[in-house]
């Protein structure tokens, strides 16, 4: 029997309450005062440490959609992103701990979820722009209007929007031409109830309202105020860890979030962190996350199972991907971020599933060696076939 007749109307009933809900919540639509004279300049701040294709077409789309200021701090050398990304307008490449970390007593944090929420609370505090985003390399913003409009007419009373995430997945025949491919699927706010019919009680088991990666999403937030930049919302300032701040939802943001470029990249995220928890270093993740790290070290010598465990986190059968369709939480449609990138970069940079691995393998070749040597994860053994050679043959 198919799953979709009573899962679409098991979700259907349910969000006639969750719409009269969010019509009394913080989600009220955006003021239509009058914009001032100029429009709010809005920037983003990221802690990366990526190949340099991807922070290509990360600072490429992001310019290309009007953000004026692009801060990227690397969490540790990278001298073919520094080159490929030195002299562009709007810019502003950045190391982390340039500063000695003075505001932590001249030591580094040693998460770099750490370091993330203090580089970005520095540059919330320059107030070099209005307003200031916090996102990571793999999330990617996409406008349905010009976000610098939504800022003007915002109530001067709510402090910050909430970005909504959309996660990309794959169809179920796998990767495309190119690492931003794909579909990307809205949480699922009843996924505790439906989400082991939907899925499988396993694989559900290892998703946040019905995502691999985080359902939360990420904030854009007023500067100059004295607030602390979280990792994806902000805090009240002078030292209190306070979650009180007056926003709403933006009506103009889709936070895209590529929870793994790859297969094999997704893979090595997952191992990463695992071993990262091994090692008794505090990892802010949900149960749902850790459930994958575990898995992933269950199953590190043995490729197919884990690209089983790939397509279970990141691919949609057809009757699943016309469940959600149904639903309104699947967005079939293609985003931008290749063509910003090429009209930027021409094509200095290889955006094929194939081409980041490579760069990713020679990027992290220390990690991966260490996740070899701790878990017998070969990762050539996950690693995406290069269509144009397949082609050439």
């Amino acid at each position: 029997m198919s799953l979709r007749r009573p899962l679409v109307a098991i979700l259907r009933g349910n969000s006639k309450d969750q719409a009269r809900s969010a019509a009394t919540g913080d989600d009220e639509l955006p003021s239509q005062r009058p914009v001032a004279d100029g429009l709010p300049r809005w920037g983003i701040v990221a802690t990366v440490d990526e190949p340099a294709a991807v922070l290509g077409a990360w600072v490429a789309h992001h310019l290309a959609i009007g953000a004026s200021e692009l801060h990227l701090f690397f969490d540790r050398p990278n001298p073919e992103a520094t080159a490929l990304l030195s002299g562009i307008d709007g810019v502003i490449l950045r190391e982390s701990g340039e500063d000695g970390w003075k505001l932590k007593g001249g030591k580094r944090p040693g998460h770099h979820v750490q370091r993330q929420a203090y580089n970005a609370t520095r540059v919330l505090n320059e107030n070099s722009v209005d307003w200031l985003i916090h996102c990571d390399a793999d999330e990617f913003l996409r406008l349905s209007s010009p976000l610098a409009e939504e800022l003007a007419t915002t109530d001067p009373r709510n402090e910050w929007l909430r970005l909504c995430v959309q996660e990309r997945v794959w169809p179920e025949n796998g990767e495309g031409a190119d690492i931003f491919a794909g579909l990307f699927r809205s949480p699922l706010p009843d996924f505790a109830e439906i989400g082991a019919q939907l899925y499988g009680p396993e694989r559900a088991a290892r998703m946040n309202a019905g995502l691999s990666g985080h359902d939360v999403g990420k904030s854009c937030v007023r500067t100059g105020r004295g607030h602390v930049m979280n990792i994806h919302r902000p805090g009240s300032g002078g030292g209190r860890k306070r979650f009180d701040l007056r926003h709403r939802k933006s009506a103009v943001v889709e936070l895209l979030h590529f929870n793994g470029m790859t297969r094999m990249h997704y893979i090595v995220k997952m191992l990463r962190r695992a071993l990262i928890m091994a090692d008794g270093l505090r990892m802010p993740s949900s149960p749902a996350r850790k459930t994958q790290f575990e898995t992933a070290v269950m199953r590190a010598r043995d490729p197919a199972a884990l690209t089983e465990m790939w397509r279970e986190a990141q691919c949609l059968t057809t009757e699943e991907a016309q469940i959600l369709a149904d639903l309104g939480v699947l967005n079939d449609r293609p985003t931008d971020i290749v063509a910003h990138a090429r009209a930027m970069f021409g094509d200095r940079i290889d955006l094929s599933p194939a081409g980041f691995d490579r760069a990713l393998i020679a990027h992290e070749a220390e990690a991966m060696a260490e996740i070899y040597e701790r878990t017998g994860f070969l990762p050539e053994s996950l690693m995406a076939r290069d269509v144009r050679a397949d082609r050439a043959g």
